[in-house]
């Protein structure tokens, strides 16, 4: 049966016969295995070195990302999360929930978006990815689409082969995979050395993995079929990632380990960072996700814009094979994550742009009707400009070549829409001087152009500049925009907002920020509330005992340190000062002890004499203790009031409790002043005791 000793049933399957070689499936796979030869472990469980049963991974269901783990039981953990199983939070951290742990000290403070944040939180407002914004970071920046947790940067720049900037998430793309599992073949993979002449690849049918093995040192590739190559726009910013074993040979990556080559551009990366090395007999999964952000960690760093170029004309894909002399590598489960039109699992990382009047198709990618590429080598990279042909007739966008409405020719030419006849060139049109795309029209009796039908938001006589209340630069294809200000401005107001970049610059309602998207510093609620009751309110916090200006989202107060109650109006005591409330309470009963003896003592009465002197011992001695004590606070007197002058430059928020300590301190000074007088009246009384006592016994010696 051929099942690797975890069964000893099978049964006979022509189809397996035929995609391998071996018709025999094994049934019934023991030691938590599966696999037509039980010959890999069920998910969620991995196999330890030497073993054969596989056990369970045992990832904790809240810190890590999936219940996989990998070869030797480690999970993938969530951000903050650490641990083999991702059972506990980092350093720093806290609170493990399903969305991971949050920095400490944090959980209570912020609400942040997780796509759009660092995790971070900073005087309780969230520390914010480079392309997201808003006071929880829970949208894109202008010029960016897709909010993604996966995106480093929180969200993607908008694309628009360079003729627009502003773009949403399509609705009608969904995820698709571009794969090669090798069950039958090779799939079109082939072998090539590091110099380009072919090398050997061969396919195990028995492992359904391609490998390639060196005679020599010379590095040897995998190279993609035209399924991975060609146009991959729709994988910008998702991830490559294939099987990987190696057998002997050399174990350092290299910076050149996966490269990628289109459009005259060409970026590598390495398997491992700097440092490690790679496993051997031991098969892993290595991912890389594609776009230019400094932790995929290609090079060298390519912009943007040279990154969808790239990916835009994929001419190579290779993945390096060999490593050194005699070794062999084995490529399996290569995944290139993509998208399609159509239904299913949504794919929001693909962009749909709002294109200038001359572009049309999703990514404004083509030209519209009357206008024709400007440099047709350039493609869809290349701008569009009017066809400029006589009659008004259309063009070919690519050629430019004129193949309607020359039979128009007259005096009263028909140029398209972006365009205008010129009277000194009557059978001619030219561009109107309005911006891509916009319509104009010369004034009668003159030869000024004018713009007609400016887009909505621009004004001008030639549509240069956006309207008050709206941004954007009409002159460099960045349409005006409504100014996004949140209703948080007055509407008949002049001047709301800047005119290019779109930051508001009269926020109301006590609201503040770049879209009047927070509320301002010293207020809380919510800014984006529509009725202005329910949007920011002042924080009622303690001038003394708050931090200036600041209060948390639901208006509670943050205290400085030291104080604290509902408007951090409470002083709170140092831990040093219960120390000194228990001496003093000490020390008055003790006094109150002493008067006890004293009042025994005048009293005298019939107490007998041994008694009496008993009790006159006791309370000189507790009176020589509280005497050392309260000389050993005066001695430390100047000490203490050297430190408290100290402390007073420290702030007025410490003020009222070094006051206290003084106030204690000069107490106790009293209190060791007043006893040793006490103690000087008691020896007086002592010594005309022991005078009576003297004379007492030399009467009745007599």
């Amino acid at each position: 049966c051929d099942c690797n000793g975890m069964s000893r049933q099978c049964i006979f399957d022509w189809q397996l016969l035929r995609e391998t070689g071996n018709g025999y499936r094994c049934l019934g796979c023991l030691g938590n295995t599966e696999g037509a030869h039980c010959e890999r472990c069920k998910d969620g469980f991995f196999r330890r070195r030497g073993e054969r049963c596989c056990v369970p991974c045992l990832c904790h269901p809240w810190g890590s990302l999936g219940p996989q783990c990998d070869s030797n039981g480690r999970c993938s953990c969530k951000p903050g999360v650490t641990g083999d199983k991702c059972d506990r939070c980092q350093l720093g951290f806290e609170s493990l929930s399903e969305a991971g742990c949050c920095r400490s000290g944090q959980s209570l403070q912020c609400e942040c978006d997780l796509a759009g944040s660092t995790g971070e939180c900073h005087s309780g407002r969230c520390v914010c990815k480079e392309s997201a914004t808003g006071e929880r970071c829970q949208r894109c920046k202008r010029h960016f689409y897709n909010l993604d947790a996966r995106n480093p940067a929180g969200c993607s720049p908008c694309f628009c082969y360079g003729h627009s900037v502003t773009c949403v998430s399509a609705d009608n793309y969904s995820v698709h995979n571009i794969t090669s599992t090798f069950q039958q073949g090779a799939e079109g993979w082939r072998g090539v050395h590091e110099s380009g002449s072919p090398a050997q690849l061969q396919w195990s049918p028995r492992h359904q993995d391609a490998f390639i093995a060196a005679r020599t040192s010379e590095p040897i590739y995998f190279m993609a079929p035209a399924k991975f190559l060609g146009n991959q726009q729709l994988s910008y910013g998702q991830t490559l990632s294939f099987g990987y074993r190696l057998d002997r040979g050399g174990r350092q990556p290299s910076p050149h380990d996966v490269v990628l080559e289109g459009h005259g551009l060409r970026v590598t990366a390495s398997f491992l960072p700097q440092g490690e090395v790679l496993p051997c007999g031991i098969s892993q999964t290595y991912t890389f996700r594609l776009d230019e952000h400094p932790s995929s960690k290609w090079s060298p760093r390519l912009n943007h814009f040279e990154f969808r170029r790239l990916l835009g004309n994929l001419t190579a894909l290779w993945i390096r094979a060999t490593f050194g002399e005699y070794s062999t590598g084995y490529l399996d489960n290569v995944t290139l994550v993509s998208a399609q039109p159509g239904p299913g699992v949504p794919a929001p990382w693909v962009e749909r742009c709002q294109c200038p009047a001359a572009y049309g198709g999703q990514f404004c990618e083509s030209c519209a009707p009357g206008y024709r590429r400007e440099h047709p080598g350039q493609g869809a990279f290349s701008a569009c400009v009017p066809c400029g042909c006589q009659g008004g007739g259309i063009c070919d966008p690519d050629t430019g070549e004129c193949y309607s409405g020359d039979e128009n020719v007259g005096n009263a030419v028909s140029c398209p829409f972006g365009s205008y006849r010129d009277p000194r060139q009557p059978h001619s049109c030219r561009t109107c001087p309005c911006g891509p795309g916009q319509g104009c029209s010369i004034r009668p009796g003159g030869e000024e152009v004018v713009c007609d039908h400016c887009p909505p938001g621009a004004a001008g006589a030639n549509c240069e500049y956006c309207a008050d209340g709206y941004f954007g630069d009409p002159g460099t294809s960045q349409p005006c925009q409504l100014c996004q200000c949140n209703g948080n401005v007055e509407p008949n107001a002049v001047g709301n907002c800047d005119r290019q970049t779109g930051e508001c610059l009269k926020c109301i309602y006590n609201t503040a920020g770049f879209y009047c998207d927070r509320c301002k510093d010293g207020f809380f609620g919510n800014p984006l509330a529509s009725d202005p009751a329910d949007k920011c309110r002042a924080c009622s916090c303690d001038s003394v005992g708050a931090e200036p200006l600041k209060c948390r989202s639901d208006g509670s107060c943050i205290c400085k340190p030291g104080f604290g109650g509902p408007r951090c109006e409470e002083s709170e005591c140092p831990a040093c000062y219960g120390q000194v409330k228990e001496q003093v309470e000490l020390y008055l009963r003790q006094l109150a002890q002493l008067e006890l003896l004293f009042s025994e003592v005048r009293a005298g009465g019939g107490t007998p004499s041994q008694e009496l002197e008993e009790r006159m011992q006791v309370a000189e001695e507790m009176l020589r203790t509280i005497l050392r004590e309260a000389q050993s606070l005066q001695a430390s007197d100047r000490s203490l009031e050297g430190r408290v002058a100290r402390m007073k430059g420290q702030g007025s928020s410490s003020q009222s409790r070094l006051d206290e300590i003084k106030a204690t301190v000069e107490r106790l000074r009293s209190l060791g002043s007043r006893y040793e007088r006490q103690v000087q009246e008691i020896r007086q009384l002592l010594e005309r005791a022991r005078l009576d006592l003297d004379r007492s016994g030399a009467a009745l010696r007599r």
